[in-house]
């Protein structure tokens, strides 16, 4: 009798224990990726042909220096970010009909899936005759219910 009250009293205790303890494991974070600018641009082999797209951070938009932080070929099948230090190409899931503005690119990385919102934009210091086209960027990277979100602004080449 006395070791079953002892029994009944640890597996009582595991049973409040354990389901607690893998509940915290499951409701752990795993981190997103750190964005940041490509690193090697060239490598990217977007140097070269009319309708790159390239984007800054916004809060740090230059116009001139290879500081990118999304680069994407004219039809958004071909696009680079740095992610954790890496350049990597991201791959298409869904892309968009050319030349649509605004318009919504999905990709994946690993497990990561990133969205890329575009649409025009016009810098409020910008000449009125000023033909360049700008765009407005959101980057939301996510993996399970963890989301981050970037914002950009860029242009395309030709």
């Amino acid at each position: 009798m006395r070791y079953f009250r002892i029994f009944s009293l640890v597996f009582t205790a595991l049973l409040i224990v354990l389901p607690g303890a893998a509940q915290s494991k499951r409701s752990e974070k795993i981190p997103l990726p750190r964005v940041g600018t490509i690193k090697d641009y060239p490598a990217t082999g977007l140097m070269v042909g009319c309708g790159n797209s390239y984007y800054y951070f916004e809060r740090r938009a230059r116009t001139s220096g290879a500081n990118y932080v999304f680069i994407s070929n004219a039809d958004g099948t071909i696009a680079w970010m740095n992610l954790d230090g890496q350049d990597v190409s991201l791959k298409p899931v869904e892309i968009p009909k050319p030349a649509n503005i605004p318009f919504r690119a999905r990709y994946r990385w690993k497990n990561i899936s990133i969205t890329v919102l575009v649409e025009d934009f016009k810098p409020p210091d910008a000449p009125a005759a000023d033909g360049d086209a700008m765009f407005r960027m959101k980057i939301i990277l996510r993996r399970g219910r963890a989301r981050k979100t970037i914002r950009g602004v860029g242009s395309a080449d030709c």
